[in-house]
């Protein structure tokens, strides 16, 4: 019996053992800290919330000297791939005030990937563009 379950455990670990970046659990609250674009590092406050499908992202941060902050909000499914996570954008808000052609923006969403990354208590998401999310994990 014990050679039977160690052979398991063995093919388990063989093929089915997901990978490093997998082994820790994204689901969960996570508190949004930094909006990095072009390597310019911005002050975010807001929430990510993760569930084993779905995700709720509501953050706002200062790009210029507009007299209100920036905001983004989004919604929906999202799957994740190894180091990827592909978001489907159920809802897309992005407020811009010191856009003058398109200070807001509502709409279904084309799907977004991700590259993440987990440093300790910290979410980091890297999008195609370069700009980065830092988010920090709140205790339940």
């Amino acid at each position: 019996m014990l050679e039977r379950l160690g052979c398991m455990l063995s093919l388990f670990f063989a093929l089915g053992a997901p990978p490093i970046s997998q082994a820790h659990d994204i689901v969960g609250t996570w508190k949004a800290v930094t909006y990095e674009i072009d390597g310019q590092a911005h002050p975010m406050q807001g929430l990510f919330i993760f569930t084993n499908k779905y995700y709720s992202a509501n953050v706002r941060f200062r790009l210029d000297a507009a007299p209100a902050d920036n905001a983004n909000g989004n919604a929906g499914p999202y799957t994740r791939d190894g180091d990827r996570i592909v978001f489907k954008q159920w809802v897309q808000v992005h407020v811009r005030p010191g856009d003058r052609e398109k200070p807001i923006l509502v709409r279904e969403g084309p799907d977004e990937s991700a590259d993440y990354r987990l440093e300790g208590d910290r979410l980091i998401l890297v999008f195609p563009s370069r700009n980065r999310y830092v988010l920090e994990r709140m205790a339940e």
